[in-house]
Formats: structure tokens, C-alpha cells, sequence
């Protein structure tokens, strides 16, 4: 199948698009200790834009400032104050000298029960709607994870682990016996995994600081835009804050907050609303909702769809799609093969009356035009294979197939982040290295030129 269909531009609100090909949004770790972008930031995201993606999303981007708003290895971006204003435009200058590259900022109000006491604030829980821990289950464990467990085991706990096949068959019993070895011998022997798969227990958040964050997110998104960002994503997917919201298995509030789903979904509706009200009618302004929660009692498609209808309503004029959550991560950030994703588009599309959809998870050209070509989607992101090869996009337009670099699946992206690296890549030895190469991503003929101009008059200059 040709991958034209990658390449004809689309309009989301005042925004558009050059192709179809947007770049997921992943935390690299690469942000400083206090959540300042770093020259290592900047170069990720242009080696990405010098490859080609029509559309840059961030990283999460938690907007939050509070004790309780947690925190987790991954040392997010933080946008909670003018502090942090100039880092983020100073990224956004070099981005936009990439022709027709547009950023969009994934904003977030934090982690909940996916995250932990802050490092400054140990004593101080992670707010959510409810106390309720997370706990992976680790018969939900794909390939990637379990070979990256296998690795990052220290020798002597290492023959501890069966096969992947013999923990996805154990039945309750089984597993009981089996999860309290792994607890034993991981807060022993590894805490930072620890606290990846048996999570601490939150603390319920009042409405009064419900409707702080909701105020505040609307505050920080207008500043994104006056940033120079050119759309926003609410930071809404697998198993976060707002999701923690929307899900029954997390939620079991008794307040206007709780309970029905409209009430489960009225933390989120009022982010959109209050966010539209603040940056004006068309900005583009989505939300990035899992399709499915994949776990017994949590927040179904159907649901979901629903979700994406009020949302709609309150304006939001685009959704990107991902699925599951941290107790089910071999299905929601890490699926072995490609195209897991699409199955929820088309509810997506129906539900939102036939907004633009955004759908990750992709390796090839060819399936991911096919998604396209389909019309169950309007763009496809790539997260795990832009990581592998940042010039896809150029590849794949210019017919280079062959060239491509595939994403192997194996997981060490994700591993990598979990025990506090910087985030690197199996098939790319570029990846968490771009700013010692800035030969491979600062091109950009716009900068150039001007700085070509001034140096032809500065030759004149007095010497110092």
C-alpha cells in the first residue's frame, strides 16, 4: 500500500497539520531535578522534527504544584509558574524554525495513585479521588516487561522468576504465593521497582483542591498558548490522575465527584471547559482518554465513548487514543506487536461526531496508512518506533523503507525510566544522546540563514 495517505495535511481548529504523523507523547526522564527543560529535551524533540513529524506532542507536562501532586522516577516537565516559562519557549524557538512542525503540549494535573510522596515531601501522600493503592499484576506482564525484569534482576533473585507463559496461567492461589515472594524480594533488593508495581496509598483529595486544579490547569494552558504552543492535549489516558476520576476501580467517592459516571467524569469535563473558556474558541484543545481500562471493574469502551461525548461538548476538538493502565502494562504502554490502538477509533470518531482522531502504536508504513485509508483514524503517532528511528517520517516519504529502523518491542525504553536512567534504545545508540550530536537534528534552513546575514555584517565590528 502506498504511504501517501501519511502525507495529506489536516486541520485541527486554527491548526494545520503537513502530513498525518505525529510523535507520541513519552517522558524520556531527560528534564532537570526540579522539572526544567535541558538542552538534552530540546534536542529529542528536534532530532524528531528534523525527521519529519508533522506534529511534536510533549511529554506529560504536570502542571500541578502542590506536595501531594506526587512524583515518580520519570522526573516530569513541570509547568507550574512563570519559572518555567522561558525553557519552554526557548524550545519552542528552536522547534518552529523546523518547517511546518507544530508542538503540542500534553498537560497534566499529576499522578495519584501511579505516583508516589514527592522526594521534597515524604511525609505528604499523592492526592487522588480516593485511598486506594495501584498494583500491577504481573500475569498481565508482556514479552517487553518481563525480559526487562529478567535483565534488571540482580543475580541472586534472578532464578526467582519464571517464564512469562507460567506467570500469565497462574490461577488466584498461585499467584497470591507468588506476589508475595516478589514483594519480599523486591523492597529488599530492588525499592525503585518496588514502588512501580506495588504502589503507595494515596490520599483522597477535597473538592476544594479538586476545583484548585481545575482552575489552575485552565491558567497554565492559556500561558502554554501564550508559550507559543500551537494545540494542547489534556493528559487524561492509562491509569493517571483524571482517569483515576473517570474509573470506578479507583473512584469511590460519594460526593458530586463520584459515584454516577457523569459525576466520575465531572473533574475532567470541567478541565475542557474551563480550558476552552480560557484560550479562546479555536485553539485545538483535545484529550488523550484509554479506549478501555482492560481490567475487572475499571471504566469500560462504552463508557468511555460517552466520556468522549461530553467532552466534545465542552470543547474539546480532537482525542488521542491509548488504553489500560499501570496494572495492566503489557497492554497499556507496551503491546509486543503494532495497531493495537485502532479498535477504539471508530467509537471515538462516532462518539466526538466525527472530530479528528489520534491513534499510536505503529512500525510500518504500510499499516499505519491502512488505519488511515480505513477512515477509522486521522493520524497516527509513533512513540516506541520514533525512539528507534526519529526519521521515519522522511523515510517513509521518500519510499526508504528498507532504511527504516524498527522498534523491537523489547522493553528497555520502559525499563530504563522505571530504575531512574535516562531513557535509551536497544536499536538506536543516538537515543538520550542527541545533544552531543547536534549534526544529526540542528538543521534548520530558517536559523541559519539569519544567522548567515549577521555574520556577513558583523565582519565589520571592532575588535574586543
Amino acid at each position: 500500500m502506498s504511504a501517501n495517505v501519511l502525507f495529506e495535511p489536516i486541520a485541527i481548529g486554527d491548526m494545520e497539520l503537513k502530513n498525518r504523523i505525529a510523535m507520541a507523547p513519552m517522558n524520556p526522564g531527560y528534564t532537570g531535578p526540579f522539572g526544567y527543560h535541558s538542552d538534552q529535551s530540546t534536542a529529542w524533540y528536534a532530532m524528531r522534527a528534523r525527521g519529519g513529524f508533522g506534529l511534536i506532542i510533549t511529554e506529560c507536562v504536570v502542571m500541578n504544584p502542590h506536595r501531594w501532586g506526587g512524583q515518580e522516577s520519570l522526573n516530569p516537565s513541570l509547568l507550574t509558574d512563570e519559572r518555567y516559562y522561558r525553557f519552554h519557549s526557548e524550545m519552542l524557538d528552536v522547534l518552529h524554525h523546523y518547517k511546518g512542525v507544530k508542538v503540542c503540549i500534553q498537560l497534566s494535573p499529576g499522578w495519584g495513585r501511579q505516583g508516589h510522596p514527592h522526594a521534597e515531601s515524604r511525609d505528604c501522600p499523592a492526592g487522588a479521588p480516593s485511598a486506594i493503592p495501584m498494583e500491577t499484576d504481573m500475569r498481565l506482564l508482556n514479552k517487553g516487561w518481563h525480559k526487562q525484569l529478567k535483565r534488571l534482576a540482580p543475580p541472586e533473585i534472578g532464578h526467582l522468576l519464571p517464564d512469562l507463559e507460567t506467570i500469565q496461567n497462574m490461577n488466584d492461589e498461585e499467584y497470591s504465593a507468588f506476589r508475595m515472594l516478589v514483594y519480599e524480594v523486591l523492597v529488599k533488593n530492588m525499592p525503585d521497582m518496588a514502588h512501580v508495581i506495588f504502589g503507595d496509598t494515596p490520599r483522597a483529595l477535597s473538592i476544594p483542591e479538586i476545583i484548585d486544579l481545575e482552575d489552575r490547569f485552565a491558567a497554565q494552558a492559556r500561558a502554554a498558548f501564550l508559550l507559543g504552543y500551537d494545540a494542547l492535549e489534556v493528559h487524561a489516558p492509562h491509569g493517571y490522575l483524571i482517569h483515576q476520576f473517570l474509573s470506578p476501580r479507583s473512584n469511590h467517592r460519594h460526593d458530586q465527584y463520584g459515584g454516577s459516571l457523569e459525576n466520575r467524569a465531572r473533574f475532567l469535563i470541567n478541565i475542557v471547559g474551563k480550558t476552552r473558556e480560557a484560550v479562546g474558541p479555536n485553539k485545538p484543545l483535545g484529550v488523550r482518554l484509554s479506549g478501555d481500562e482492560l481490567m475487572p471493574g475499571g471504566i469500560t469502551h462504552d463508557e468511555i465513548k460517552q466520556v468522549v461525548a461530553w467532552c466534545t461538548d465542552a470543547g474539546a476538538n480532537f482525542f488521542d487514543i491509548s488504553q489500560g493502565s499501570y496494572e495492566n502494562p503489557g497492554a497499556a504502554f507496551a503491546p509486543d506487536g503494532e495497531d493495537d490502538y485502532t479498535r477504539w477509533a471508530p467509537g471515538f470518531k462516532e462518539a466526538s461526531k466525527g472530530l479528528p482522531i489520534i491513534t499510536p502504536n505503529f512500525i510500518n508504513p504500510e499499516t499505519a496508512a491502512a488505519a488511515i485509508s480505513s477512515g477509522k483514524t486521522d493520524i497516527i503517532s509513533l512513540g516506541r518506533q520514533s525512539i528507534a528511528d526519529p526519521f521515519w517520517p522522511v523515510k517513509a516519504k521518500e519510499g526508504r523503507i528498507k532504511d527504516i529502523v524498527k522498534c523491537v518491542r523489547c522493553g528497555k525504553c520502559y525499563s530504563d525510566l522505571m530504575t531512574a536512567h535516562w531513557l535509551g534504545c536497544t536499536v538506536n545508540p543516538l537515543a538520550g544522546k542527541e545533544k552531543l550530536y547536534p549534526e544529526f537534528w540542528l538543521d534548520t534552513p530558517e536559523l541559519q540563514n539569519k544567522v548567515a546575514k549577521f555574520m556577513k555584517r558583523a565582519h565589520g565590528l571592532p575588535q574586543i
